[in-house]
């Protein structure tokens, strides 16, 4: 097509070749512009998400500083129920009150060596306790060990009849070695 058969169409179609080439003029544009749309999608869904977690959030944080200060109060007391590894004689002394408590004679209490195979925030601090006393006094102390200050657990115990004891006097000798949950 030359310059003069165009101007000859132009003139007798000029609607229909103006909607032509704004045609054309749009599909260059639409298909030179089909990856902008798909990043423009991508970054409003990337806006639904962070906006849906922001109401999550917003939605979630009612009672929050409660919450803090329940799980503050609930640590507090935790802590407090633990044995310090290095105060040997204050960690001794709870077993010595438990005796003069429950009756019983301690023979032997020794805090073992600390396994620093864990490295935790929290270590099981292991002991060796034998004491003799009367079968209620020994159920006595192993209950009071169990439920007392020190959250503990117990690794063994073993119950004998006391050396040198007659039968009818039922005193028993117990060796137990029991874990109380401390910190380093």
């Amino acid at each position: 097509m030359t310059g003069a058969e165009f101007i000859s169409l132009l003139k007798k179609h000029p609607i229909g070749v103006f909607c032509g080439i704004i045609s054309l003029f749009c599909g260059v544009e639409l298909y030179l512009r089909s990856d902008v749309l798909d990043e423009t999608k991508l970054m409003v869904e990337a806006a639904i998400k962070q906006r849906d977690a922001m109401i999550s959030n917003v939605r979630n944080s009612t009672g929050l500083a409660q919450q803090v200060d329940a799980l503050q109060q609930a640590t507090k007391q935790l802590e407090s129920r633990l044995v310090k590894a290095n105060q040997l004689a204050t960690n001794l002394q709870y077993f010595y009150r438990l005796e003069s408590d429950t009756g019983v004679k301690l023979t032997d209490v020794r805090q073992n060596q600390v396994g620093r195979a864990n490295a935790g925030l929290y270590i099981g601090i292991p002991y060796t306790v034998s004491y003799q006393g009367t079968h209620k006094q020994a159920l006595e102390f192993l209950q009071r060990v169990e439920s007392g200050k020190y959250f503990s657990k117990f690794s063994s115990i073993s119950f004998n009849k006391a050396a040198g004891s007659e039968s009818t006097s039922g005193i028993l000798s117990v060796t137990m070695n029991i874990e109380l949950l401390g910190s380093p």
